[in-house]
């Protein structure tokens, strides 16, 4: 009888070990399923158009055009939410040239979040290993669009090639003498 009641103790000791794995491994799962399904809902693209957009996310619950005079570039902020995401996004000529993605909660993005943002903005290209900058690690897609998280790791900026284009011009053109008001 003295070896029956080892054999009971030992089936005892290791079945609880057993379903701890598989909980362990459950709750695993479960985090990434999450993680994935709330960043999938805040999947909006760098040079998707405005009726894309809304299309997507609804309503803006704000927008903002900058076109007055002394802007460089024509453009308007709109503010998206969905999936516990609030989406900072400036379009120009019709198309989105930044998008801002940040929790409404305010946690820090993920990993797992911040490669699925980044793989939704990758049009095809390539995202080159993130480089710190003052704090901040910067992406660049082989195109030249680039990619910011903050230094709090709060928000993740995607911008496009096009928008940059746009900023190089006018900084250019800001350099430049004129006659203007003479």
């Amino acid at each position: 009888m003295g070896s029956a009641a080892k054999t009971v103790k030992k089936a005892i000791i290791c079945f609880p070990r057993k379903n701890y794995l598989v909980f362990i491994m459950k709750i695993i799962l479960l985090t990434f399923l999450l993680t994935a399904g709330i960043t999938a809902t805040a999947r909006a693209r760098v040079g998707e158009t405005a009726d894309g957009l809304v299309a997507r996310y609804g309503q803006p619950l704000s927008e903002v055009d900058q076109k007055g005079e002394g802007d460089k570039i024509p453009s308007s902020n709109v503010v998206f939410q969905k999936g516990g995401f609030e989406i900072d996004v400036m379009i120009s000529d019709g198309i989105s040239v930044e998008e801002a993605y940040k929790k409404l909660n305010g946690d820090v993005l993920t990993i797992a979040e911040v490669r699925t943002l980044l793989s939704d903005n990758s049009q095809g290209r390539g995202w080159e290993a993130p480089q710190m900058v003052e704090g901040e690690k910067w992406w660049t897609r082989d195109d030249g669009a680039t990619a910011k998280l903050a230094q709090d790791g709060t928000t993740l900026t995607v911008r496009s090639r096009e928008l940059i284009a746009k900023e190089t011009t006018a900084k250019k053109l800001e350099r430049q003498p004129s006659l203007d008001g003479f």
